[in-house]
């Protein structure tokens, strides 16, 4: 265990020295990248996401989270099996995307009102791309095909949905969990503990706090991963395909935009951006890391998950092109 802690710190160390020295070769591409990075950052993440943290933050505060997610739970819970509180980052993660599943997620296990088992496959299946990301960006404006809209929607997060319910019956088999219905009624019992909170501004600037702490944290790894993605984009002439697969795989906005400007065939940029979003990216991977604090949950079986759903991803989208496309 100490030989490879040992081999994990010096490969860290390696990889920072790498970065440096390539940044340092590459001035105009670090440049450009980090200009792309921060402009991504500053006119559609930090407008989109800052009111969506802080809002969200207030309502699992004061407990209005709890109380959306018992109206939904007669349908999320018995299609997911999930407790009443585990409807919420459903609901969160479905409507804004990635990181806001995922903090919903370590914000309802950090205040107790889920265990760390659902909070495991809550993240698992809550935290992907936006649907506006999908269908508008990918859909419309790269791919320049809006019939495919809500198809590469179900394609991208019925492969998040799937991977995650294989997961979780993987995980059942293995170990003993606690039934829903015992899960609800715990989590009933420390809902009760928040039902008297009120509004105050010291709950309003918490919620600020964090959420600048959380959208600063995002922007460092976006602006991080675009100049890397840049880079790479300029070593060498050759390798479109496979330059423009790398970029996605560290960051998915810049590897799709090159993917669907090669020459290549319609059908082949479906699967390959059906599976770089489904996985997310290693951007979208330390932004996740980066809002799960203290909540315990695991960003390796998260990216074990993550992997799993890329590969269904490319099963559904080969079916999709292949055999329901034309018809």
């Amino acid at each position: 265990m100490n030989s490879f802690i040992k081999c994990k710190n010096i490969l860290s160390k390696g990889f920072i020295l790498l970065l440096f020295i390539l940044m340092f070769s590459y001035p105009h591409a670090s440049y450009k990248g980090a200009s792309s990075g921060l402009m991504l950052w500053f006119l559609n993440v930090l407008p989109t996401l800052l009111p969506f943290i802080i809002v969200s933050n207030m309502m699992i505060m004061l407990n209005i989270a709890g109380k959306i997610s018992r109206i939904l739970y007669p349908l999320l819970g018995r299609l997911f099996r999930v407790s009443p509180n585990g409807c919420y980052p459903i609901l969160i993660g479905f409507l804004s995307g990635l990181p806001m599943g995922a903090k919903s997620t370590a914000d309802l296990l950090e205040a107790e009102r889920i265990d760390t088992d659902e909070g495991t496959f809550l993240l698992s299946m809550c935290n992907n791309a936006s649907p506006v990301f999908i269908m508008n960006y990918i859909a419309a404006n790269q791919l320049k095909m809006p019939d495919l809209r809500a198809r590469l929607f179900f394609i991208i997060y019925g492969s998040s949905v799937i991977s995650a319910l294989l997961y979780r019956t993987y995980r059942n088999l293995h170990k003993k969990i606690v039934r829903i219905s015992e899960l609800s009624k715990k989590n009933e019992g420390i809902n009760s503990e928040y039902v008297s909170v009120r509004f105050s501004f010291d709950i309003l600037d918490k919620s600020i706090m964090n959420g600048f702490e959380v959208i600063t944290k995002i922007g460092g790894y976006i602006i991080l991963f675009s100049i890397l993605a840049q880079i790479i984009n300029e070593i060498g002439s050759g390798f479109g395909l496979y330059k423009a697969i790398v970029m996605g795989i560290l960051e998915i906005t810049t590897g799709i935009d090159q993917i669907c400007k090669l020459p290549i065939d319609i059908n082949i940029k479906i699967v390959l951006v059906s599976v770089l979003t489904s996985f997310g990216g290693l951007s979208g991977l330390a932004q996740t890391k980066s809002v799960l604090g203290k909540s315990r949950l695991s960003i390796k079986t998260y990216i074990c998950v993550k992997l799993l759903s890329a590969l269904v991803a490319m099963v559904l989208s080969v079916l999709y092109v292949f055999f329901i496309k034309n018809f």
